[in-house]
């Protein structure tokens, strides 16, 4: 095996270095695309719109919080067509600015969760509620949230799922602005089409939601539904251009932006906000570590040979922590990016971990033969 001379081996581990660098930084922010296209569009031979892969739509104003709200009951219907049944998707959300969070109703794989935090704590209900197993991919669905002084219930098709005496709604709840098909704080696309929402100032009994299905099922006629308790309804009759019309309450429409966007972005979450108990979440922390591990292997010659560090290992570390951090920084101008702390600490255990590796053996006898001799290791 060749061996480099000094200063042909530092020029190339300065390439290697600076490759690497550059290769980890155009796989964690391609496309570098801030303003990337709004993937909706409209039905052409019938009412409706389709949203694939990076697609939302937002309301022109903000749900008025009314004074007495936080004890009133509502109900919302969202009928719809889902393309996909597995992942984490938002259908749609309400958010205001102090709680980006106060309702959100989602479909992970089968089911189908809706969950909501306090504006005081900003914590997430510990125990969503869930119909599990609902979601038939390209199968016409109807999830109906009722919610009273009671009890709050989620319907899938006019069945009653779940129910919780605990899990607390009022129409305070579907305050402020409404996001549909991602979530206002990150980047959780749901794709398929949307053919309705109608949100109810009464809790709708089980007999309602079962007749309200039938009406949804026979093409949205509306014989059925008294209008006078409708806070708002949409049925996407437009078919064109960017806005949709609310049937009842004119002003609180939907627009269709140019743009794919993200009205809330977290920038480096905290960990245990990050963590979900999912082998996505497992399979993205064992990916982020692998990814960085080449990044320690190439930086720990490069201190020790080509910058003559003392401390070679420390000094793989911190490089490979401030380049995630930075990459984290960036993603959180991307919408199609999330920026969390998990990866920057993911990334800085796979530097780490590949810088420890040059102390192996196998890595010292390699190095000895490119470099030479002055390749030997260095404790910290």
């Amino acid at each position: 095996m060749r061996t480099f001379p000094l200063q042909d081996g530092r020029l190339v581990l300065n390439i290697l270095a600076a490759a690497g660098i550059c290769t980890l930084l155009a796989i964690t922010l391609w496309p570098f695309n801030p303003w990337p296209r709004n993937e909706v569009s409209w039905l052409h031979d019938q009412d409706g719109l389709r949203l694939c892969s990076h697609g939302t739509i937002l309301s022109v104003a903000q749900f008025p919080n009314e004074a007495d709200s936080q004890n009133e009951p509502f109900s919302l219907e969202f009928w719809m067509v889902p393309w996909r049944d597995e992942g984490s998707t938002v259908m749609f959300a309400f958010h205001v600015w102090e709680n980006p969070e106060q309702f959100v109703v989602r479909q992970d794989g089968l089911d189908v969760s809706v969950s909501h935090t306090t504006r005081e704590r900003e914590e997430k209900d510990p125990h969503p509620l869930v119909a599990g197993q609902v979601i038939a991919r390209n199968e016409r669905t109807l999830v109906t949230v009722t919610a009273g002084p009671k009890q709050t219930t989620l319907y899938v098709n006019g069945q009653a799922q779940s129910t919780s005496q605990s899990f607390r709604l009022s129409r305070r709840n579907l305050t402020g602005e409404l996001v549909i098909g991602t979530s206002p704080v990150e980047s959780e696309p749901w794709c398929g089409i949307l053919r309705g929402i109608a949100i109810y100032k009464n809790e709708l009994t089980a007999q309602e939601v079962a007749s309200h299905y039938k009406t949804w099922l026979s093409n949205r006629e509306e014989g059925g539904i008294d209008k006078r308790s409708i806070l708002a309804l949409y049925l996407f009759r437009e078919r064109s251009g960017t806005l949709v019309r609310n049937e009842i309450q004119p002003g609180v429409d939907l627009r269709i932006p140019n743009h794919y966007t993200i009205r809330r972005r977290n920038v480096l979450l905290p960990p245990w906000k990050e963590f979900r108990p999912e082998w996505t979440y497992v399979r993205d922390v064992i990916l982020n570590v692998l990814g960085f591990i080449p990044l320690g292997l190439v930086l720990y010659p490069y201190f020790l040979l080509a910058r003559g560090a003392r401390r070679p290992l420390l000094m793989s570390y911190l490089t490979g922590a401030g380049l995630s951090l930075i990459i984290e920084i960036l993603q959180s101008f991307l919408p199609m990016r999330g920026s969390g702390w998990t990866d920057v600490i993911t990334n800085s255990a796979g530097t780490a971990l590949g810088a420890s590796l040059c102390y192996s053996n196998v890595a010292q006898d390699i190095l000895k033969k490119l470099f030479g001799e002055k390749a030997s290791g260095r404790k910290l």
